[in-house]
């Protein structure tokens, strides 16, 4: 009898006042799961015990048109002695209640003769009538109990009425009790019974969960069942069954019971009020409820009362469903054909009043209505706002089922284009598979304008270059002589400047138009592109990037600034500003997870992995780079491939893997990668492999051929690869001590003496070790203090070795020791899987932690509950996985973050261990 004291008190003390004498009435009122049965329950059990005689009834629908049913319930059994039993059975008799019914004379003495045997028996002791449902009285039995209570006078009775008043449209007769007769009697008392508070929730929940998170499991249950009785039982019912007997449940679950239990809360309720349910399930956003009344069908007054009822019962709140799964639950009463209905007209409404697309796409589907003219418009329009709000696989299913039912060519080759924006997001593959029919599309014409951009960039990064090249001349063709070029159309240029240096001066000279591009203000990518075009190959400063740092990060991720963004990110990491282009990733990468963009989070992981690399942090860098190969495999990269790749041979080479270098240089990678300064890091990348094998006559040609491409494509003068250093250390593998000197100094001549400095460090190294012993320790303590400036701890760590060696052949064995110290403290954190932590950063598990943003949206889930501390039993039912699969999980986890226990799962992850607990061991089934 939880928040039920002051009711009991209530009942306790009319049924005091009663005994002394005087009829007395208490209405107990309010909607289904409430528990009026409990407590009428409980009182009888109460007064029975009191000595009182109980007289019990409950109410029905389907008994409401029964003579005096009612009243047969109250008098059956052995509630009188015999000559009053035999009195009562005879005007009980189914013969005299038919004549009653048309016959006045036998309806009285139907009436005064069982008023007069409860009267009799009160004399004897108090009576407590006991009706449950009294909503559902028939009206013979109403009839009887007004003529009992006038006729009562100082007998000790007292009646309690459970009132059930969630159905709006019983009978108006079955109202005349309360409103006519008792409303203005000073022996009525009415108590309106209320759902319980959440402090009625959590009290009754921790009798049943003894766990210390109850609690915040109680407030989680009154948010989802707002009190009501019914449904709290039955969320608890199928909480503890979802828990498999493995004590507590740690975590709530919606099941069957809960779904039974919405069902009998709504079918409690009238016609009406179903359908309002209805009509909110299908709308969904409280601000379009204006639209109920047209929708239902009914007076808007009457829907008000509807929302009244369905919020006391605890299925609405603030005008919508308190969960998804009563929303389901609510269209499931209704018949395939009504659902469809009530969308179609929704959808109608909704188009109407001026709605937003993607709800009313959303509509059209629900209705089933793709033969309807309008309904492709509809469902583009819609994919397109989904796309905007970051919804890409809603928009792709969207844009599927207008391709399906669509007819007109030119608009189906602009589906697939949108299709393609959506895609790239999250299935690469899928995109590509729309490359050819969207090709032979712009060449003919049938797609122009702003749709070719993104499949023109496609072309270009799947290293269809012909394709692209084809379709870009196309396009220059269809700009009238004179105008000016779009900027979409120049924009795609300049990535081919950048992605395809060796072959641009052919298509700029086939693609010239006169002009310049009118740039409109939302193209803001298109202007910081060539901002950082021009940073990128005039050497970026910290003045110049600073110029469009401030417009730049304020801009929505989106197709069109993708890649304006990656660029400015590789700019930030050439400059060496690394610890900022660290945090842009971070940021990034979680505006993709918001996007549900999988594809772009894995380029961004790959340039958080090249990121980890320049500081030295191998393990990071391996398992950043290969998450990122994991979520978009190696033939699905085109051109890009070489990203990631080059980034985890280099890593997995300067930890000794040289095994798995083999198998990721052995991973197939498109010819045309090499005519792609991305395919020149790999060059570089897979040369120093060669090297550190022993093989540096073989990498000298990967490091010449470097060289070759830089001069063919008139990019002799960049400084972004160091190929002359990685020549500089094939030559002294090979003994070639004069030459080595000669790239070193060369490549240290080009960077300066301000920039570069991971670079100039390593160069220094190596220039040292061509000079005669005595000299080197000099230039080494040099590189040293370079290589500390620019945050790179392998490289440090190797500079230090270098140095720790020369003072031991010259025989300083002090100097040698400390520089071993030193060397020693550097190498464990060069190899530590864990970056430092910034400070002043919290404790807790971040969705913006850049190494859980290199997993999946499953992965992270599962990472997340195993580091603090549950089994995989529990994480199995707390994400409605199987435990298989989360044994599956959890070996890619461990395998990406390069962990292998929960307890370096939690070290890794920020996460202080849980408290022992003999449940909670890391080979848990």
């Amino acid at each position: 009898m939880i928040e039920r004291e002051s009711e009991l008190a209530e009942l306790a003390a009319a049924f005091a006042e009663s005994a002394a004498g005087g009829v007395r009435v208490v209405v107990l009122q309010g909607v289904v799961g409430t528990g009026k049965t409990a407590l009428l329950e409980e009182f009888g059990g109460r007064a029975r015990e009191a000595g009182a005689r109980l007289l019990r009834a409950s109410g029905a629908p389907t008994e409401s048109s029964l003579s005096l049913g009612i009243v047969r319930q109250l008098l059956a059994g052995e509630v009188f002695d015999r000559d009053w039993a035999a009195t009562v059975r005879g005007l009980l008799d189914h013969q005299l209640l038919a004549d009653a019914a048309c016959d006045g004379v036998s309806r009285s003495r139907v009436l005064d003769g069982l008023a007069t045997a409860v009267l009799e028996l009160a004399g004897q002791s108090t009576v407590v009538i006991a009706i449950d449902d009294t909503q559902y009285l028939d009206t013979f039995s109403q009839d009887w109990l007004i003529y009992l209570l006038r006729r009562a006078g100082l007998a000790r009775i007292l009646i309690v009425f459970g009132w059930r008043d969630d159905d709006i449209e019983m009978s108006a007769d079955n109202s005349r009790l309360l409103c006519s007769e008792l409303y203005q009697q000073a022996y009525l008392r009415r108590l309106l019974l209320a759902p319980l508070s959440s402090s009625g929730v959590a009290q009754l929940m921790a009798g049943r969960l003894l766990e210390s998170g109850s609690a915040e499991l109680a407030a989680q249950a009154h948010q989802l069942t707002g009190g009501n009785l019914l449904l709290l039982h039955a969320l608890l019912e199928d909480s503890w069954a979802a828990a498999c007997g493995d004590g507590p449940p740690a975590e709530l679950n919606t099941g069957p019971e809960f779904e039974r239990a919405v069902q009998l809360v709504l079918g409690r309720c009238d016609p009406v009020t179903s359908r309002v349910a209805g009509a909110i399930s299908v709308i969904g956003e409280p601000s379009r409820f204006a639209y109920l009344d047209r929708l239902v069908g009914v007076p808007s007054d009457r829907v008000a009362v509807a929302m009244q009822v369905l919020t006391r019962t605890g299925l609405v709140e603030a005008g919508r469903m308190r969960h998804p799964v009563m929303a389901g639950v609510v269209l499931n009463t209704f018949s395939a054909a009504d659902r469809s209905e009530l969308s179609r007209r929704a959808a109608d409404l909704l188009k109407a009043c001026g709605a937003d697309s993607l709800t009313i796409a959303e509509h059209f589907v629900a209705s089933g209505r793709l033969d309807d003219p309008s309904a492709v418009l509809n469902l583009v329009e819609g994919a397109k706002q989904a796309l905007k709000e970051g919804h890409a696989r809603r928009a792709t299913e969207l844009l599927r089922l207008a391709y399906q039912v669509d007819t007109d060519g030119r608009r189906r080759v602009e589906i697939l284009a949108l299709l393609l924006r959506a895609g790239w997001r999250d299935d690469l593959r899928a995109s590509v598979g729309h490359l050819p029919e969207l090709t032979e599309a712009m060449l003919s014409g049938r797609l122009r304008g702003r749709h070719t951009t993104l499949p023109v960039i496609m072309l270009l990064l799947q290293g269809r270059v012909e394709d692209a090249c084809s379709v870009l001349s196309r396009l220059a063709a269809d700009v009238p002589p004179g105008s000016p070029p779009s900027w979409e159309f120049e924009m795609v240029r300049m990535w081919l400047a950048d992605v395809y240096p060796g072959i641009f001066r052919r298509v700029a000279c086939e693609s010239r138009t006169n002009g310049t591009p009118i740039t409109p203000p939302g193209a803001i990518g298109y202007r910081l592109l060539e901002h950082f075009q021009s940073s990128h190959h005039q050497g970026a400063t910290a003045e110049r990037l600073g110029q469009a740092d401030e417009a730049l990060w304020q801009q929505p991720l989106t197709e069109i600034n993708l890649l304006p963004l990656i660029l400015a990110l590789r700019t930030m990491v050439y400059a060496e500003r690394l610890e900022e282009a660290e945090q842009r990733c971070r940021e990034l990468m979680q505006a993709c997870l918001d996007l549900q963009a999988p594809t772009w989070r894995a380029l961004f992981c790959a340039i958080a992995a090249d990121i980890a690399l320049r500081r030295g942090s191998l393990g990071v860098a391996a398992s950043r780079a290969s998450a990122a190969l994991e979520l978009i495999p190696v033939a699905d990269w085109g051109v890009l491939a070489a990203e990631p790749l080059s980034t985890l041979l280099t890593a997995q080479t300067l930890q000794g893997k040289h095994d798995e270098a083999a198998r990721t240089l052995a991973l197939r990678v498109p010819d045309v990668m090499f005519e792609t300064p991305f395919g020149l890091s790999y060059l570089l990348a897979r040369g120093r492999h060669y090297v550190e094998r022993g093989l540096a006559q073989v990498a000298l040609d990967d490091f010449q051929a470097v060289a070759d491409l830089l001069d063919q494509w008139g990019m002799a003068e960049t400084e972004t690869l160091s190929w002359r250093t990685e020549m500089a250390a094939a030559h002294l593998q090979l003994g070639n001590h004069e030459t080595a000197a000669r790239y070193a100094r060369e490549q240290l001549r080009r960077i300066g003496t301000d920039s570069h400095l991971r670079v100039r460090g390593r160069t220094m190294r190596l220039l040292a070790a061509t000079r005669e012993l005595h000299l080197r320790p000099p230039m080494l303590r040099e590189a040293v203090d370079v290589l500390h400036r620019s945050g790179d701890k392998f490289e440090l760590a190797s500079a230090l070795a270098a140095l720790h060696d020369a003072y031991t052949q010259l025989g300083d064995a002090g100097r040698a020791r400390s520089v071993a110290r030193k060397t020693n403290s550097i190498r464990q954190a060069c190899f530590a899987e864990q970056p430092a932590r910034r400070v002043g950063a919290p404790d807790v598990l971040e969705e913006t932690e850049v190494d859980m943003l290199a997993l999946s949206d499953a992965e992270r889930r599962v990472a997340k509950a195993a580091a603090r501390g549950l089994t995989n039993r529990e994480i199995a039912g707390k994400l409605y996985l199987t435990t298989s699969t989360v044994e599956q999980h959890l070996t890619r986890i461990y395998r990406k973050l390069g962990v292998s226990s929960r307890v370096q799962l939690q070290s890794r992850l920020g996460l202080q261990p849980p408290s022992p607990h003999p449940a909670l061991q890391d080979a848990s089934a």
